[in-house]
């Protein structure tokens, strides 16, 4: 229970950072800012689909996001090793990033975009979220997964 709230305590924190800068988006008047000339850009955007833009029913993708939460919360919960830090932090960071674009979904029907890198699809902080933590899932899998079989546990 007590990992449980840290992961809901760091995933608050990420999700604010999330929906504050997508706020300061949102306020920027549509004037873009260009950090790199024509290869790091911030620019306000309304994407209406699910990744790389993919038109999407927004009801549908907010569903779906909701099913796939729910599906890997209780996968998380089941499997992983849940008293890594490493562990919280990749679910901190894949349940905020996944919760900040349902929220954009309910509040606007769309989510908020605006980090543009050189041809990259435009996106946020929530989708870079979702990125690292996939990542660190892959490389770090063996440390954070609990291990199914008492023959290979008795190896290490």
């Amino acid at each position: 229970m007590k990992n449980t709230l840290k992961i809901i305590a760091l995933a608050s924190v990420l999700l604010l950072a999330d929906q504050g800068t997508k706020y300061l988006s949102a306020k920027s008047s549509g004037e873009s800012v260009s950090l790199i000339k024509d290869f790091f850009v911030l620019k306000y955007s309304e994407n209406i689909g699910v990744a790389f833009s993919i038109p999407v029913p927004v009801p549908m993708t907010i569903l779906l996001s909701i099913v796939l939460i729910s599906i890997a919360a209780y996968l998380s919960y089941k499997n992983l090793k849940l008293e890594k830090s490493l562990t919280i932090l990749v679910l901190a960071l894949f349940f905020s990033g996944a919760i900040g674009n349902i929220i954009d979904r309910v509040l606007y029907g769309f989510v908020i975009d605006f980090i543009s890198i050189w041809k990259w699809p435009v996106f946020n902080v929530a989708d870079t979220y979702i990125v690292i933590a996939v990542l660190l899932f892959v490389i770090f899998y063996g440390k954070i997964v609990k291990v199914k079989n008492k023959h290979l546990s008795n190896k290490k």
